[in-house]
């Protein structure tokens, strides 16, 4: 039968996004169909997160085993990565006709994963003198009736409670059960996590048939850049192809599978960008709109949805003024095929977007092009190569180098440092380590003047078709200049990398004058960082990009 696959919880769903869609596309290679859904307030679905719950969650996903059951060839397999390796043995729990459960780094209690997942907020309120410091003020609050914010999530008291409860069911009182139970080490000489590896003896010792396996990988289900484990990938595949086949499904072929119609606000979209295939959702507009947007990803471990759900949010807002938006995932990222290349060789990606959303939208006549850090600056390469984009919106352009970084180190850190009380008590202490730190300082002292040589002679005049070569501050600024149209830049207040792009432009002779043109409009909310992960901000941030459309 077919495999549903059971989402990881909040932002673990964007970092694994890329190793699932390639997981899938392995399974289909040896015959295995898999169907991904998002929750309620998830991904491409509906709804906001907060409207979410355990229960209501595991209600959609029964309704996906319910649909390959209709559709598909039956479902028996149900698989787990991370929390959501909680919710398949849920599932299983309740369904005799689940055979088989394949979890992927489980989680095995539901509190523990929800501390360190409260912990976010902790580390982003470090630096504010009334942040929060414990875990316990956070359930404190769950516990008289508030929700809270977690990197752009809203929790509520009764997903808060849930989540403390919910653990991984005792495998061994499903006695038709077989599990598949994978561990990604960092190494080969790595042990299994202690408490992971007790609970497969433990279940086992009980009578449970579970299979341990453990491949070398990173941890791509928390890091901050895009990460993939090859080497799982394939031991995962290996492993489903080995099962021996059971009775033949109940279903044979498929039913009726239902198809967008003209009713439909949003439809999902593959097309070509060379031998690969790109993923989409477009967002339906205003009937003969003549202005579309394709909003581009940024890079890290994101895809189409963006970072919670930022694009989700925004692309409604615009189609709900009228205009047409194309979501889509880069080559190698979310759910698109091939090989992630970097945002320096995605104009091909770009193209084939703006191809897309032409194809199903004839009437649109201008692109807007929008995108956020590295996909800011990759729309700088390609929007004056394309006569069709008449306006770009650019949330905190990347320009970082050696050079710029070492300008923000030295105007911000050092100084936030020898204001910070917390270091003085060091130095007091003993415990400040000067000779480390000196040298780590005069590194940053010799990039910074090396940056500030580079800026000084670095110009935008440069009429050569082929910019590749140029530093990346002068050739995004060639990028600007010699794109014609509207150009919005929104900006975050508390970001290093939103720091970098003033310190850069105002110390580049490339980026003389090119800032205060007519056509260009910039917001600055001081309060949001990189990825305006706040609900407010992210309203606020969508509402200026609405604004600015309707501007001209």
């Amino acid at each position: 039968g077919d495999i549903l696959f059971i989402p990881p919880f909040a932002e673990e769903m964007n970092r694994c996004r890329a190793m699932v869609s390639m997981q899938a596309r392995a399974f289909a290679r040896i015959g295995v169909g898999t169907l991904i859904v998002d929750p309620l307030g998830t991904g491409d679905s509906a709804g906001d997160f907060s409207d979410g719950s355990w229960d209501l969650w595991r209600d959609d996903l029964r309704r996906g085993v319910e649909w390959l059951r209709l559709h598909g060839n039956d479902c028996r397999t149900l698989w787990g990565v991370r929390l959501g390796a909680v919710m398949a043995a849920e599932l299983a729990a309740r369904d005799p006709a689940i055979g088989r459960l394949l979890f992927w780094q489980p989680v095995l209690n539901g509190k523990s994963f929800f501390t360190q997942f409260l912990r976010i907020r902790i580390a982003a309120e470090l630096d504010q003198p009334d942040g929060v410091k414990l875990t316990d003020e956070l359930r404190g609050k769950f516990a008289s009736g508030e929700s809270v914010e977690v990197s752009g999530y809203r929790i509520g008291p009764s997903l808060a409670a849930e989540l403390d409860r919910v653990k991984l069911p005792d495998l061994s009182k499903m006695a038709w059960l077989q599990t598949t139970w994978f561990e990604v080490l960092p190494d080969a000489g790595a042990a299994i996590p202690r408490a992971n590896a007790k609970a497969v003896e433990d279940f086992r010792a009980a009578g449970a048939r579970v299979e341990l396996a453990s491949v070398v990988g990173p941890p791509f289900w928390q890091v901050h850049e895009r990460e993939i484990a090859p080497d799982l990938v394939a031991a995962t595949a290996g492993s489903v192809d080995a099962w021996q086949p059971g009775p033949a499904p109940r279903t044979v072929g498929r039913g009726e599978i239902p198809t967008a119609s003209s009713d439909d606000l949003e439809i999902p979209l593959a097309f070509p960008c060379g031998p690969e295939t790109l993923a989409g959702v477009l967002h339906i507009g205003r009937a003969g709109a003549q202005r579309g947007v394709v909003i581009v990803v940024a890079g890290g471990p994101q895809y189409r949805a963006g970072a919670h759900r930022q694009f989700v949010g925004l692309a409604r807002k615009l189609a709900a003024r009228g205009y047409p938006v194309l979501r889509f995932d880069l080559r190698g990222m979310g759910d698109s095929s091939g090989t992630h290349v970097g945002f320096e060789q995605s104009e091909p990606d770009i193209r084939a977007a703006i191809d897309a959303l032409a194809a199903q939208q004839p009437e649109v006549s201008e692109v807007v092009l929008l995108g956020e850090c590295e996909s800011a600056s990759g729309i700088l390469f390609y929007a004056w190569r394309d006569a069709r984009v008449k306006g770009i919106a650019l949330v905190n352009p990347w320009v970082r180098t050696d050079e710029g970084r070492a300008q923000v180190i030295i105007k911000h850190y050092y100084l936030d440092r020898l204001r910070s009380p917390e270091f003085w008590k060091s130095v007091r202490q003993g415990r400040y380590q000067f000779r480390r730190s000196l040298a780590s300082l005069v590194d940053v002292a010799r990039a910074y003047f090396r940056g500030r040589k580079m800026m000084s002679r670095s110009d935008a005049s440069t009429t050569q078709e082929d910019i590749s070569g140029l530093p990346l501050p002068v050739k995004t600024a060639v990028g600007l200049k010699r794109f014609p149209g509207h150009v919005m830049l929104l900006m975050s207040g508390r970001d290093y990398i939103a720091r970098e792009f003033d310190e850069v432009t105002a110390a580049s002779r490339a980026w003389d004058g090119l800032l205060t043109r007519p056509l260009i409009l910039r917001r600055d909310l001081m309060e949001a960082d990189h990825t305006f992960s706040r609900e407010s901000w992210k309203n606020k941030a969508a509402d200026w990009v609405v604004e600015w459309m309707d501007s001209w």
